[in-house]
């Protein structure tokens, strides 16, 4: 008869025996196997160490509510046994006269389960004259983990401890079969709310508004300057002419100082008029040119000798070489409108053959 050593139960609870508390015989004789005789003692050993397990569980259970009546702060798993990926949850608990907890140090775990493995929490929350907290983690590896107690802190700077505990992650089961697999789980959706809706509505109302008037501007910009391009095309030259005429003298432009700004536009109304009226390229013509040109129509002889100086002084005037005397200033605008009132086109009257030519006035 061989006695054979005990087996080890694998640290399930510090300050215990780790030996089975009996030892195992088994009887050597020359039939039976060596295989044999270890598989057995494999499995009865097995066996005591889920016994003493259960025990273990059962010991800390029983501490929870001793704990509470000593004024300990607690920390318990829901189960002691967790395969790996599948949450599980962590009870912490302070007695009430300690007051509200502020903080727990989880550094003491950051190499076995970090507080990264954290899902959730509740949140402390008073409970039957104790301040309770459950935590949900999550761990990938299989191992067993001999946890150290936690901190705890509070807002007035004090502390306590948690007492150690012992976690066995187990690894999840490979299956055999593909067709044994679970489906792959949904998502976890949050119910729709109205307000998440808000900002996205609000953009786009804000680009349509914006859009909207963007092209009510343009159209009615467009609009106007078209309502306005077709009335001065309406308006014969020397209307048109007379006009702006009108609107130059109201400015009062070479009265403010501005004489360069003064000739400059009315030399421009005197070379639109001339030519419209005499289909002659005044506008980019230099003066000489248009006076030549000119020369050919039938605009009256007495006109062309003001026409001149009034555009000659223009010219000094604009390219800074020379000004008019001041007297000129108000003649220069009497001589263009007398242009424009003395070479306006007169219609024949009914009477007349349909293809009468217009007449200068003289």
């Amino acid at each position: 008869m061989a006695r054979q050593q005990a087996p080890r139960l694998g640290g399930w609870l510090p300050g215990f025996a780790r030996e089975a508390p009996f030892p195992l015989r088994c009887t050597c004789r020359p039939n039976t196997t060596f295989a044999g005789t270890i598989a057995t003692q494999q499995s009865t050993a097995l066996k005591i160490q889920h016994f003493a397990s259960n025990i273990f569980l059962f010991l800390l259970l029983f501490a929870l509510p001793v704990a509470a009546q000593t004024g300990d702060a607690v920390a318990a798993f829901d189960s002691g046994y967790v395969e790996t990926g599948n949450p599980f949850v962590l009870h912490l608990s302070v007695p009430e006269q300690l007051g509200q907890p502020a903080d727990i140090d989880f550094s003491p775990w950051e190499t076995l389960l970090p507080a990264q493995n954290i899902l959730g929490s509740t949140g402390w929350q008073n409970r039957d004259g104790r301040w309770v907290n459950d935590l949900t983690l999550i761990t990938f590896d299989s191992a067993q983990l001999w946890l150290p107690p936690l901190g705890i802190a509070f807002p007035d700077g004090d502390s306590v401890l948690t007492n150690p505990l012992e976690l066995n992650v187990l690894p999840t089961p490979a299956t055999g079969e593909l067709t044994d697999l679970y489906d792959i789980k949904d998502i976890r959706r949050e119910p729709a709310n109205w307000r998440d809706f808000l900002l996205p509505l609000g953009i786009i109302a804000a680009g349509v508004l914006l859009l909207a008037l963007a092209v009510w501007w343009f159209l009615l910009r467009k609009k106007k300057s078209g309502l306005l391009a077709e009335r001065a095309l309406r308006l014969p030259p020397h209307e048109l002419a007379l006009r702006q005429l009108a609107e130059l003298e109201r400015r009062q432009y070479w009265q403010q100082g501005q004489i360069k700004t003064y000739y400059t536009e009315l030399t421009r109304i005197v070379r639109e008029y001339l030519e419209h009226r005499y289909q002659i390229p005044a506008l980019e013509s230099a003066t000489d040119d248009i006076l030549h040109l000119l020369a050919d129509t039938d605009m009256p002889e007495p006109l062309h000798g003001p026409l001149a100086d009034l555009l000659r002084w223009a010219d000094l005037t604009k390219f800074a070489k020379g000004a008019p005397p001041e007297h000129f200033h108000a003649q220069a605008l009497r001589e263009a409108r007398r242009l424009v009132e003395q070479t306006r086109p007169v219609e024949q009257p009914d009477t007349a053959p349909q293809n009468s030519k217009l007449k200068t006035q003289n």
